[in-house]
């Protein structure tokens, strides 16, 4: 009992509508720059968007990357903006991040499968097969509910392990398991933050498809959203990781 009472004492609770105020106010302070970070961003995913299918692709990531690693290290002030050694150290992080999500998402694909490799009822695995079925064409459906997974499993998979990535960047540990442990007792806020994000870039999308743009268009819209996700994200890691230090 005492050792949970002192452990439920050093879970720090993120304030979300304190970080997301501090958000705005860095976002009007500094409009210049962030649109300049909003317009290079936009480009670059053009970029990707339009070389996806070649082997030009995987550059403009790496300079996407590059682009929002110098971001951080310019919002928590760490100088040189650009430095080799901790953009090669944040590789590990991010690398860890995309390796967790492939096997979480992979998992999710194959769950609604089980049931057909633990029933030994004919006829339970033929009806299950038609509903599986009729959910895999129906396109809206499936997009809707894997959304949903990801929102769901995002605040651990993703959003968290994020702050060791940036930590990485700003030359600190990138290690997930004490990311995962300073932002313990946050999976609602975490949440929220994902859901904010998500519907945000699913309502614009749907909109702008449904006027009959393209992703081109989708992009525009999409780069002012992950600006101010990385300004939340930098001030979250400042809260979390520089605050008591």
């Amino acid at each position: 009992m005492i050792r949970k009472i002192m452990a439920n004492e050093t879970i720090k609770k993120l304030p979300l509508n304190n970080i997301l105020s501090l958000t705005n106010k860095y976002l009007k302070a500094n409009w210049q720059k962030s649109c300049l970070y909003t317009i290079i961003a936009y480009f670059i995913m053009v970029v990707a968007l339009f070389s996806w299918k070649s082997v030009f692709f995987w550059p403009v990531v790496v300079l996407m990357y590059v682009l929002w690693g110098v971001f951080f290290r310019y919002y928590l002030g760490r100088k040189p903006y650009f430095d080799l050694k901790p953009f090669i150290d944040s590789m590990i992080p991010s690398t860890k991040i995309v390796m967790l999500s492939v096997i979480i998402c992979s998992a999710l694909i194959i769950l609604p499968f089980i049931p057909l490799f633990v029933s030994n009822s004919v006829e339970f695995n033929e009806d299950y097969s038609r509903f599986l079925q009729g959910d895999i064409e129906n396109e809206g459906m499936l997009i809707l509910i894997t959304n949903l997974l990801f929102v769901l499993t995002s605040p651990v998979i993703a959003y968290r392990p994020f702050l060791a990535w940036i930590s990485s960047l700003n030359g600190r540990t990138g290690s997930l398991r004490m990311a995962w442990n300073k932002t313990k007792g946050n999976y609602v806020e975490f949440l929220l933050i994902a859901i904010i994000t998500n519907l945000s870039v699913s309502l614009i999308r749907w909109v702008i498809m449904y006027l009959g743009g393209n992703d081109y268009m989708t992009l525009l819209f999409l780069a002012p959203i992950v600006t101010y996700f990385n300004v939340v994200a930098a001030e979250t890691y400042r809260f979390f990781f520089l605050s008591v230090e």
